[in-house]
């Protein structure tokens, strides 16, 4: 996915949007997170590999706990409330092994790259 520049507007509401989640997932789930403004977009680091994107919608990555596919899948939620279950969901589901593990087998990747280059990937419809 190409990052867009955004209007300040957009990008005032994606931090708000960014800074409910952090608390969401710290107040609700004791998970740990921090939000970083970017200069075209907003992202929230849960964990190593899980890094949710927040514009219109809150987009994410989620982890190949199986290492059974082929490209990465990349979900969303409409509010802040559902991507902080889903996420605390998948970071729990993450923790349950190592990070080295993790990195070592591809599961996750450090600094994302499957964010940030063009590939073709499904995406997971958001039940909240």
């Amino acid at each position: 996915m190409t990052p867009r520049h955004v209007l300040a507007e957009e990008h005032q509401q994606a931090l708000s949007a960014a800074s409910q989640l952090v608390n969401l997932l710290a107040l609700r789930h004791n998970i740990p997170a921090n939000a970083q403004s970017l200069p075209c977009s907003v992202v929230v680091r849960v964990f190593t590999g899980l890094v949710a994107h927040v514009d219109q919608v809150i987009w994410w990555t989620v982890p190949d706990m199986t290492g059974a596919r082929r490209q990465p899948l990349i979900t969303y939620a409409h509010s802040v409330e559902g991507a902080a279950t889903r996420l605390a969901e998948t970071y729990t589901a993450i923790r349950t092994i190592s990070v080295a593990e993790l990195l070592a087998k591809g599961l996750i990747t450090p600094l994302s790259t499957p964010l940030v280059t063009e590939t073709d990937t499904r995406r997971a419809a958001a039940p909240y």
